[in-house]
């Protein structure tokens, strides 16, 4: 694994329905992941323009280091793995789903005093809410490229998100279907576990104000959008 300091240094575009198109080309967002994929997610889940250390975890990792991982709120780390298998357990070139490990909004202030200078944080956001951003990106990027052929806007469908409330049901399984075809429709989903840090519920103290999303990865989803690969039906 690797810890890389995100791009919170540059000014944040995003609002619920704004861009995160960077300043610079050579950032791989939002085409493809880069190795602060899960710190932006963090900033927008929170509502926060603190800087945020994310830690990505090598290929092979989930049920061994990545599993073990907590994120933090002083100083502010993530957590992100890539998977690159479908739900049926076949490999692909490119990275299926993206794992986030994050914190609330709420335990990210009782960790950061305000003083002005930035927003420490907001309130939370879901999951989808997060993964209907990256897919206004990810549109607006393709026609800047000049794509066609694209499939339409209209025709994506963000499912309800799939809430669990402990650790175990949000790590398995591993192979979580984020994708799926119906009808004429591309269906996607998430997978969340969101524990409020003064929960009620008889949780580790390390689980209190975690946020974490499981959820379809940027190559993924340019792929289907230019229709150079087929989800399947649902299958879970």
């Amino acid at each position: 694994m690797k810890i890389v300091r995100s791009l919170a240094a540059l000014p944040i575009l995003f609002g619920l329905a704004g861009s995160l198109l960077s300043a610079t080309s050579a950032v791989a967002y939002p085409l493809s992941s880069d190795e602060s994929f899960c710190a932006r997610a963090q900033q927008f889940i929170a509502g926060t323009d603190l800087a945020v250390d994310n830690t990505v975890y090598e290929e092979g990792s989930y049920m061994t280091s990545f599993k073990e991982s907590k994120p933090t709120a002083m100083p502010l780390t993530s957590h992100q793995y890539m998977g690159f298998q479908f739900v049926d357990g076949q490999r692909a070139e490119f990275p299926v789903t993206v794992a986030c490990k994050m914190k609330t909004a709420e335990r990210i202030r009782t960790a950061h005093e305000s003083t002005g200078e930035v927003l420490v944080a907001e309130e939370d956001r879901e999951c989808q809410q997060w993964l209907d951003v990256v897919l206004d990106d990810v549109y607006q990027a393709l026609e800047q490229e000049g794509a066609e052929g694209l499939l339409p806007r209209e025709r994506i469908e963000l499912d309800e998100e799939n809430n669990v409330y402990i650790g175990p049901l949000w790590l398995r399984p591993e192979l979580y279907q984020v994708a799926y075809s119906e009808g004429d429709k591309l269906k996607l989903r998430s997978k969340a576990l969101h524990v409020e840090y003064r929960s009620l519920m008889p949780v580790p103290r390390s689980f209190m104000g975690t946020h974490y999303c499981t959820m379809i990865a940027p190559e993924y989803l340019t792929q289907l959008i230019k229709g150079e690969v087929e989800a399947p039906p649902l299958m879970d």
